[in-house]
């Protein structure tokens, strides 16, 4: 069963392959016309609607809807449907008048679904690392996806390669993305004079941005932890070796992030794990020895000698302690963005 219907720009009928059109507007209709709303394709519904410029005794703008279930080619079908229509009634289609009709033309004459044409569209978005695979991710994850493109000439081979490369997609060419009608859109192509080729609207643009940034994250992550285990035994600085490993890094160019080591005290706390550690020891047996001796030859007191040591001992595990148990300056790796767009920079900070 199917069904073909014209109205005029108001939403009033105007035509009803299903007998007389009833005489009260639409009211999907004007809010479409009103929203910019241009063509609406879903093959699930197996419904189209287009806008198409006829003279009847004077050029008017009417929207053309066609609905089947048989399975048939829903845009070749509507376009034979309005030129028989117009045949019979003595109308006139406007054709090359540009605006929504450029789109009209070049899907019912055959222009924008060629190869060359889709191809085209294909390339743009390639050029944006924007491949089908990456779409279908977007419509999962929005619930729809939204593409900028220069004229309705180019909306029209945009819609054809979409029919083409997603063939259960629904479509609309509208002007605004926020229209009730064509919610169930998976992709909204928004004809726009502010882009030169076909590229992702703001919020698919959004989606890949966060995406891009996510995947690069968590690859300078694994970065950072495979430079830091290969700085563990160095005698240089771990922030530093692994700063300098991860700005060489794929992901941090990806971010346009540069590793910079903190700005850390004259001694860092391996220096004094290490004067802890060999020195401090080292001095208080080397110490208690020169005590001992001086003892025997001088007049300093036994039990004075031995609560110096002792104190020593205590001072010394002490700091050691506390050392060993506090954060570590020399642990910290500041990541600095350069490619803020607000001109903020943004720092994380990743312990190493």
């Amino acid at each position: 069963m199917s069904r073909f219907r014209l109205y005029g720009s108001g939403g009033r009928p105007v035509y009803d392959s299903a007998g007389e059109p009833e005489d009260r507007r639409l009211e999907r209709i004007k809010q479409e016309f009103n929203a910019g709303v241009a063509a609406f394709y879903d093959p699930g519904a197996g419904l189209v609607r287009a806008q198409v410029k006829i003279h009847r005794r004077s050029p008017e703008q009417f929207v053309a809807t066609y609905q089947s279930d048989a399975g048939d080619d829903l845009l070749a079908t509507l376009f034979d449907r309005v030129e028989a229509l117009s045949e019979r009634r003595g109308w006139t289609i406007q054709r090359g008048i540009g605006g929504t009709q450029a789109l009209y033309d070049a899907l019912a004459d055959g222009s924008a679904l060629g190869s060359d044409a889709t191809a085209a569209v294909e390339a743009d978005l390639a050029d944006g690392s924007i491949s089908p695979d990456r779409v279908r991710e977007a419509v999962e994850a929005l619930g729809a996806v939204d593409l900028a493109v220069p004229d309705y000439d180019v909306a029209a081979a945009t819609l054809a390669y979409v029919r083409e490369a997603f063939p259960d997609y629904a479509v609309a060419v509208s002007e605004s993305t926020d229209a009730e009608t064509i919610a169930g859109a998976d992709v909204v192509i928004r004809p726009t004079g502010s882009v030169d080729r076909v590229v992702p609207g703001a919020e698919f643009s959004a989606w890949l941005e966060r995406r891009r940034v996510a995947t690069a994250t968590a690859a300078l992550n694994d970065a950072v932890e495979s430079a830091a285990a290969g700085f563990e035994s160095a005698s240089v600085s771990v922030s530093a070796g692994v700063a300098a490993a991860v700005d060489r890094t794929t992901p941090a160019s990806e971010l346009g992030v540069h590793a910079v080591p903190p700005s850390a005290p004259p001694v860092t706390r391996r220096e004094l794990r290490q004067t802890l550690s060999y020195g401090l020891p080292t001095g208080v047996v080397v110490g208690a020895a020169a005590g001992g001796v001086w003892s025997v030859v001088g007049s300093v007191p036994r039990w004075l000698l031995g609560a110096g040591c002792l104190l020593a001992v205590v001072v010394w595990v002490a700091a050691l302690l506390a050392i060993r148990l506090a954060d570590d300056p020399d642990s910290i790796l500041v990541l600095m963005n350069s490619r803020d767009e607000a001109g903020t920079a943004s720092i994380a900070i990743l312990r190493l």
